[in-house]
């Protein structure tokens, strides 16, 4: 975008007229070999210079004194870039005198360009003055193309006398005014005592915020419900899973010691297990005759309603004694069909663990994870190397603790093994 001005100069005593564009945009000129500042280096060749330094500093406190109304911080508006120049007319060097009221329009057309608004057919001549009201200029008419126009003059609120200058220059004004109707258009004098009383006619001159309230909303909207999705769904990945021994048959008809393992022979005549009733010591601790079968059912329940339907648990199925090394094996080997799975497990298995003829007290746990990754091979051997030197029941604590830091949820059911077939009924 291009801002333009129309800047009409003359001298203290009326006379000497001239009439340039103060043009703004953003194309940066070249370095000048004085180092000037480069939005204003142009100037510098009709005697500018100065009266640009001015405009300078009063765009500068005009920008600062919007950034202060803006929301959430300073930095939280841009302007535009804009560079000085005026239009290619045979003008020649300006002296101080007149040079002084092109203040005014100069930064006009900075503002414009730095708040990309467009002014339409703006007249402005006045000086700058820092940091109070600029002085007196005087007034030229521009007209061209200007019917149907909406035309402005901008003017300094008060004369060098301090009078008002729609007073002062009433009979001038009123010629111009005049002089618009004629040409059919409308022109409209804005008097301003600063840079500011500008605005209702010419602007606003606001910053277009970067971050607005809405935005933040939207975005703090956004990030949280990217937090609570990310958030349910590592919930609903490693919710907690239940697990409880079920009864091997007849759920309904079944007492609460019937949810235990169930000891179990081989029936070579009809090629099945054949259940056994329940076998206590003296210290009502379960027992198992070696060469029997130890048949178990486990039914896994979510914590958190649907995280199976993300994430299935996987089982495994653990066994440690006082004088065997761990085994860990995974419950899909175990599964099989016998019996119904209750309707709201998301899991359901039945296995048949056969026992070793050795005299021994073992502890068996059924657990659960949603990790993918476990690798039975490497949690098999991390557990054997922390079971090095223990013995007795430090084995089966240190297996409790462990199998519960790497996998999470457990179940465990601890028994004796004893050779004496007289031990246990049959």
């Amino acid at each position: 975008m291009t801002a333009r001005v129309f800047v009409p100069l003359v001298d203290a005593n009326g006379e000497g007229a001239q009439l340039f564009e103060a043009i703004a945009d953003e194309g940066a000129p070249e370095a000048h070999p004085a180092r000037l500042a480069p939005q204003i280096s142009e100037l510098f060749d009709f005697g500018l210079y100065g009266v640009g330094q001015a405009v300078r500093e009063a765009m500068t406190r005009f920008v600062a004194a919007r950034r202060v109304k803006l929301w959430l911080s300073r930095r939280n508006g841009r302007v535009h870039p804009w560079n000085l120049r005026i239009s290619d007319l045979q003008i020649g060097r300006l002296s101080d005198e007149n040079a002084r009221s092109a203040g005014l329009g100069l930064a006009l057309a900075a503002l414009c360009q730095a708040f990309a608004r467009d002014p339409g057919v703006v007249f402005a001549t006045g000086e700058i003055l820092l940091p109070s009201a600029p002085g007196a200029p005087a007034v030229a008419q521009h007209r061209q193309a200007l019917e149907g126009k909406r035309m402005f003059v901008v003017l300094p609120a008060v004369a060098t006398n301090g009078r008002a200058l729609g007073a002062v220059e009433s009979a001038t004004l009123d010629r111009l005014a005049a002089a618009a109707r004629g040409a059919g258009a409308r022109l409209e004098f804005v008097f301003a005592d600063s840079l500011d009383g500008v605005e209702a006619a010419l602007g606003p001159f606001a910053m277009r915020e970067i971050v607005t309230p809405a935005r933040a909303a939207g975005l703090a909207a956004a990030l949280g419900l990217v937090v609570l999705l990310a958030g349910g769904w590592m919930a609903l990945t490693r919710a907690p899973i239940d697990l409880a021994f079920e009864p091997i048959a007849s759920p309904a008809a079944a007492s609460a010691d019937d949810a235990a393992p169930q000891r179990a022979r081989y029936d070579a005549a009809s090629d099945k297990l054949r259940l056994l009733g329940p076998c206590f010591d003296d210290q009502r601790e379960p027992m198992v005759v070696g060469g029997e079968t130890l048949v178990l059912r486990v039914s896994a329940r979510d914590a958190l309603p649907f995280a199976s339907r993300l994430r299935a648990p996987r089982l495994f199925i653990a066994s440690v004694s006082r004088a065997a090394d761990p085994v860990i094996l995974d419950a899909e080997h175990f599964r099989s069909l016998v019996g119904a799975p209750r309707p709201d497990s998301a899991f359901d298995l039945t296995a048949a663990i056969p026992i070793e003829p050795v005299e021994d007290e073992v502890r068996l746990f059924v657990v659960a994870t949603r990790d993918p990754s476990i690798a039975i091979t490497g949690l098999q051997e991390a557990l054997r190397k922390d079971l090095q030197g223990l013995s007795g029941a430090a084995v089966l604590t240190t297996t409790t603790s462990f199998l519960a830091d790497r996998l999470g949820d457990e179940i465990e059911y601890q028994f004796k093994v004893t050779n004496d077939p007289h031990a246990c009924p049959s």
